[in-house]
């Protein structure tokens, strides 16, 4: 038997939710269209940086020192990698 969906409660959150994600999505095929593959996709793949921050120091997701110095090497390593990205040309 499946739990209650809590639809009265969670209604406005979900849509809300849905509403910003179509927001993001949309912005994020502007800046396709706009910048290019390279640099549009490039920066729409750094909001998982910015999401990663969030779970780290708002949601407390990571608590282990390491695993927190791991992650910001894969970011800056992300980072590094988005700038020689939107530097790249096609000849």
């Amino acid at each position: 038997m499946l739990p209650s969906f809590h639809l009265r409660v969670m209604a406005v959150p979900g849509c809300t939710a849905g509403v910003l994600w179509s927001i993001g999505n949309f912005g994020n095929i502007l800046a396709v269209t706009y910048l290019g593959q390279g640099i549009g996709i490039s920066l729409g793949q750094a909001a998982l940086i910015t999401s990663g921050l969030w779970g780290i120091f708002w949601y407390k997701e990571i608590r282990e020192m390491w695993k927190i110095i791991l992650w910001f090497s894969a970011a800056i390593l992300t980072g590094f990698s988005i700038y020689c990205l939107c530097y790249q040309k096609v000849v």
